[in-house]
């Protein structure tokens, strides 16, 4: 560059996303770590809101949705000592080329976790006999995931997603809203 071209502050550069291999149970404590040593990066371990029933009561809890994974966002190439400098942070995953940086649908998913904030809460659905289901709102309103199978007493979606060039089974956590006119009621 030779400081006379016009850049704009309102263009954010592309932010790059990596997915990293961590301990299991380690995700929140390696997270921290990379905010305090990199704080140029913004590291998530992704988490589950589910509500379970407990004394017959609804709970909301919160589950490492992704046990032994995180995700990183930069607008800049990962650093090199990233894994030396942080306990318990095994790797960065690559793909065969040696590539780092997520593409494709793996990106897609880094991305979706990143709007949410790396917080994937309850989604509204609404179930209306014979159609199929829409989500009305929530995390699941931009997935790019197959919801399998819906559980209204649980309030749960088992959601498919492709990741890593797997298929990922997901229980996440959705209120069914039934439609006006369908039979039952909102459980």
């Amino acid at each position: 560059m030779t400081g006379t071209e016009n850049t704009s502050s309102s263009e954010k550069p592309a932010i790059r996303s990596y997915c990293m291999l961590c301990r299991t149970g380690a995700e929140l404590s390696v997270v921290q770590r990379i905010t305090l040593y990199f704080p140029e990066l913004e590291a998530i371990a992704p988490m589950k809101t589910l509500q379970e029933k407990r004394k017959g009561q609804w709970e909301q809890r919160e589950y490492i949705m992704l046990p032994g994974y995180l995700f990183l966002y930069s607008e800049r190439e990962l650093p090199f000592d990233l894994c030396p400098k942080i306990n318990q942070l095994y790797k960065i995953l690559e793909y065969e080329k040696g590539t780092r940086m997520l593409t494709g649908e793996d990106e897609e998913y880094a991305l979706w976790i990143y709007r949410h904030q790396g917080k994937i809460g309850t989604s509204k659905v609404i179930i209306e006999e014979g159609q199929a289901i829409q989500v009305i709102e929530g995390p699941l309103v931009d997935c790019r995931g197959t919801i399998i199978k819906l559980d209204k007493h649980k309030r749960r979606a088992i959601v498919a997603f492709s990741f890593d060039g797997q298929k990922r089974i997901v229980s996440i956590s959705a209120e069914c809203v039934l439609a006006i006119g369908s039979k039952g009621g909102n459980k």
